[in-house]
């Protein structure tokens, strides 16, 4: 298999719903060219932002045929199929790989979860015998699962083991330490995605190229601007572009307070974009119509246009 390839943006895309719950897959070609106009040459399908773990097997089906249809606006396409149990993960996975998409990305078991490096290593390869031969990632967000093992130690055992493992999407504040690691682990072979908006400059500081950050839905063009400055060399100016994008997030949680959820960032997708993404599904809880209101308001102060 050739190596995972890839540098710059790629969304992790939330999910549109309709107002009475079910999918709206009609939303997907505009939020798919929205895209594409930011600058987001890839995506990450049904993940934490995605609300992925809160949707059936065949609603993630569903979703992830609708993306592939939109080859054309995003052409590189990875699909998180972690579930409750290996089985969905698998059937998930086996799904995935007949779509064709370019990769596969799976959560630790959450249940009995891994206590140590090998105990992942022998889950990936379990995973892997669904999508031979579609690259495989690792999805490391200690916040959500509580799994907190080394990436690094992880990776370079689990290369040798699982032939399709491309590399981590590391969601963790520790980008120059453990991540610089990850991202040195064999010789630089595997792609390590840096997981947090606000650690974008950093992380492309020491050594990462691609990132998969929420805010690529509805702020790219902010990423975009990290990106090229950060590889034309001019790092002071990427510095000051990643305290705006902080500062606009800062921005985001002032003003919806302790419910900063998916329910926020899906909520500033549709007010910047244009795009609808429609309600949460529970246990997220919805931003009430005060909140929506003062973020509109709040954005417009930022000098941003609002749908």
């Amino acid at each position: 298999m050739s190596r995972f390839a890839f540098r710059g943006m790629m969304a992790p895309t939330f999910t549109p719903f309709k107002k009475n719950g079910s999918l709206n897959l009609e939303v997907i070609p505009a939020y798919a060219k929205c895209l594409q106009e930011g600058g987001v040459k890839g995506i990450w399908v049904n993940g934490t932002v995605g609300e992925g773990m809160s949707m059936t097997v065949e609603e993630r089906k569903s979703l992830t045929e609708a993306w592939v249809k939109c080859r054309r606006e995003v052409s590189t396409m990875i699909i998180h199929c972690g579930a409750g149990c290996l089985m969905d993960t698998q059937e998930l996975a086996r799904h995935a790989e007949s779509q064709g998409v370019d990769g596969v990305a799976v959560l630790p078991c959450l249940y009995d979860k891994p206590t140590t490096t090998e105990d992942l290593v022998e889950y990936m390869v379990e995973v892997a015998k669904a999508c031979p031969n579609t690259h495989l990632f690792y999805y490391h967000i200690p916040m959500k699962t509580n799994v907190n093992l080394s990436m690094s130690e992880f990776l370079k055992k689990g290369f040798k083991k699982v032939p399709t493992l491309a590399g981590i999407k590391f969601t963790d504040m520790d980008v120059s330490g453990e991540g610089r690691k990850c991202v040195e682990v064999d010789s630089g072979s595997l792609t390590i995605f840096s997981g947090f908006d606000k650690t974008l400059q950093e992380a492309l500081s020491v050594g990462f190229s691609c990132a998969v950050n929420g805010g690529f839905s509805f702020l790219p063009q902010f990423g975009s601007q990290i990106f090229s400055l950060m590889e034309a060399g001019n790092v002071s100016e990427a510095k000051r572009m990643q305290e705006v994008l902080s500062s606009h997030f800062d921005v985001i949680f002032k003003e919806t307070g302790k419910e900063y959820t998916v329910a926020s960032l899906k909520t500033a997708t549709s007010l910047l974009t244009g795009v609808e993404m429609g309600p949460v599904r529970f246990p997220v809880k919805a931003l009430s119509d005060q909140k929506i209101d003062n973020l509109k308001n709040a954005f417009k102060n930022l000098g941003l246009k609002v749908y």
